[in-house]
């Protein structure tokens, strides 16, 4: 009985002991297979898991003013993360409180504690991508570069810098809405998504590998470089837009406006040198929320007065200086009243009297008394104009005008003498400029732009040549007599009260009544616009007021929007004025500071040749460009930025580690530290340009 327990327990033993040893040689038979016989298999099933392609994001093209000012730029912003795993364990803890000290000192925000502890953290657990810092600057990340531990480099110090790129607009908010904005999830506005194409450039690829917290790179070289996005240089004037702006604000300010936008162009080339749309936020505080100048369209009112003027006289159904019977200001059309806003003061004036007091009912009766029977002659001066069809302004948005016609549903009887003083149509104040523009233009009507030009690294790739895009809209003597009503309006008409002793102008007030679901009378909200141009007689620019809603009791355009014009006005052609007189002085170079192969460039374009050479990287040169001075740039002390223009101090500033903040504008006058004296990396400086 017991010999049998035996043999049993024995076989038992043994049956185990085969299973344990053919499931060994199984296992060692399937570890085989799968490293030697399928290996190749596994380990690209694995790359393909761990490792892809990533999308590198090119540096974003650059929007420029009309003087080469930056209005929208990229930044570089690192991302600087830290391989533990590949640094050497007695270089660690020899260097580890250093590093710590150094990056306190960089980023004072944190304590070296806080550093160290991070590092430490990230050695125990082998961490292959832990985040040191986020927001780093270009010279900020190249400082860190020298830091004990990281300046072994990526494969022995662990250290990573992962550039990205931040947009800014270092004009601030002007013309912000018009500059526009794009981010990945949303297609944007203004010129920032009209040519989304060239700026945006093209993206790059690179392999990176999956790790615990995202992605890390595999090379430092990439597959495919990203090639940079190409620069937009637009017409924008800045000095322009912020007295567009400004003086806007004011007026919103003062009325309690809803809305308004202001347009600034060229006469001669439709270049559009400025345009402003602030809306409401709260009360008192407005910011560029939507493009009114180019998507909003409204009846103008008065304004339009301007084309039924130009049918007028190029039919030559009357003169400027012919007298009128306007019946005490009221006539009645098919039982329909319209009256002008003085009726009963006058039974009669001249044509151009009529145009500058604005009367509805001289211009309706012209308009009426001439065209009734044939309403599509009238209609065709205005489509001559191109009121029937947008203008085709680079931004997008820009909606189709309304322009009533004898063969709408909408058009009645009542249609054309509403029509002829600006009701009964849509218009954006774009269209309308444009409008306004080609008939002081001597009759040449050109479109209006705002993007000159597109360059890659400088060189011309696309140029918005103007000149091919005009055509006549009326006669040279038409245009001649309308500069004579539209001057008038300031001597004796609407606009009296902002002439100016500076500059001679003209134009057209246009005050319209906004309908509502209820109609005109019980709506009570205007708009009030301004078209005009200056000098008078032989323009230079043209503007475009709205003040949209204004509630503070006060809502005509004389005493609304026209301020606006005059001070916008006065003030450009101050401004242009000193620099005709500027330009005619200046017969060299004035005395500059800055990099001297950029001052050589210039001069070379000027037609200078500078008598002396420099090895110097910065340089200061005298009136005659006869002599330089050296510039020094030295580790440890602060340099001599007078006369340097803002981006060759920054530029030094930012070699030499320091903060710069800067005022004002043109070259430098005044720095803090002074000259020479002692400086420490991240140390502040202050500069103040005149």
């Amino acid at each position: 009985m017991a010999n049998n327990i035996k043999k049993s327990i024995t076989w038992r033993v043994v049956f185990g002991m085969g299973v344990v040893v053919l499931f060994a040689f199984w296992v060692s038979f399937q570890m085989f297979r799968i490293q030697l016989v399928e290996g190749n298999k596994w380990l690209v099933m694995s790359d393909s898991i761990t490792i892809r392609h990533q999308d590198i994001s090119p540096a974003r093209g650059n929007i420029y003013s009309d003087n080469g000012s930056l209005l929208s730029t990229s930044m570089p912003i690192y991302e600087i993360r830290w391989d533990a795993t590949v640094v050497n364990d007695d270089t660690f803890h020899f260097y580890v409180n250093e590093l710590a000290q150094q990056l306190a000192r960089l980023f004072p925000d944190k304590t070296s504690l806080y550093y160290k502890s991070k590092l430490n953290t990230a050695k125990k657990s082998k961490s292959r991508y832990v985040l040191i810092r986020r927001k780093v600057n270009y010279h900020e990340q190249k400082t860190m570069r020298d830091f004990p531990i990281f300046r072994k480099g990526r494969y022995r110090g662990g250290f990573m810098a992962e550039l990205n790129t931040k947009r800014v607009k270092p004009a601030g908010n002007l013309a912000f809405r018009t500059i526009g904005y794009r981010t990945k999830d949303n297609l944007g506005v203004g010129l920032e998504r009209t040519y989304n194409d060239d700026l945006g450039g093209v993206k790059g690829k690179r392999l990176v590998q999956k790790i615990s917290g995202g992605y890390r790179p595999l090379n430092d070289e990439n597959l495919i470089e990203p090639k940079n996005g190409r620069d937009i240089h637009t017409t924008i004037n800045i000095d322009f837009q912020e007295i567009a702006q400004r003086s806007l604000e004011k007026s919103l300010i003062k009325h309690k406006a809803d809305h308004g936008c202001v347009i600034v162009m060229k006469v001669s080339t439709g270049e559009i040198k400025a345009i402003s749309n602030l809306s409401k936020r709260e009360e008192g505080v407005y910011s560029e929320q939507y493009n009114y100048s180019i998507g909003e369209s409204y009846e103008p009112g008065s304004v339009w007065k301007v084309f039924s003027a130009m049918a007028a006289f190029e039919d030559e159904l009357i003169s400027p200086n012919d007298s009128m019977d306007i019946q005490n200001g009221v006539r009645e059309y098919f039982g329909k009243k319209m009256q002008d806003s003085d009726k009963g003061r006058f039974k009669k004036m001249s044509f151009k009297q009529a145009f500058a007091r604005s009367s509805n009912v001289a211009f309706s009766s012209v308009i009426f008394d001439n065209y009734s029977s044939k309403p599509s002659n009238y209609i065709s001066y205005l489509k001559k104009l191109d009121l029937d069809k947008p203008t085709g302004i680079e931004i997008l948005g820009e909606p189709d005008p309304f322009l009533n016609h004898p063969a709408s549903s909408s058009w009645s009887q009542l249609t054309l003498p509403w029509l002829a003083i600006g009701y009964e149509n849509q218009h954006t104040p774009l269209q309308l400029l444009t409008a306004y523009n080609g008939i002081i233009n001597d009759g040449i009507m050109i479109r209006p732009q705002i993007v000159s030009s597109v360059t890659d690294a400088g060189i011309i790739i696309k140029e918005n040549n103007n000149s091919n895009k005009t055509v006549r809209v009326c006669s040279e003597e038409t245009s001649k007599k309308i500069k004579e009503l539209t001057a008038e309006v300031f001597i004796s008409g609407s606009a009296r009260n902002v002439r100016s002793d500076v500059v001679t102008m003209g134009g057209k007030t246009g005050t319209a009544q906004i309908a509502s679901s209820s109609g005109y009378q019980k709506a009570k909200m205007y708009n009030a616009s301004f078209v005009g141009h200056f000098p008078a007689m032989k323009p230079e620019y043209s503007i475009y007021v709205m003040v949209n809603k204004p509630s503070n009791g006060i809502f005509y355009a004389s005493y609304v929007a026209a301020p606006v014009f005059s001070e916008v006005a006065k003030k450009i052609f101050t401004i242009s004025v000193k620099k005709e007189v500027v330009d005619s002085l200046i017969y060299k170079p004035n005395y500059h500071a800055g990099f001297f192969k950029d001052i050589k460039i210039i001069n070379n374009q000027l037609g200078y040749i500078m008598d002396e050479n420099s090895s110097a990287d910065f340089v200061r040169v005298n009136s005659n460009n006869s002599m330089t001075e050296d510039v020094v740039v030295e580790e440890g002390k602060m340099p001599d930025f007078r006369n340097f223009g803002v981006k060759d101090a920054v530029y030094v500033s930012e070699l030499l580690g320091l903060k710069p903040i800067v005022a004002g504008r043109g070259r430098v006058v005044e720095q803090s530290p002074k000259p020479g004296a002692v400086i420490h990396k991240s140390q502040t400086v202050y500069i103040r340009l005149n």
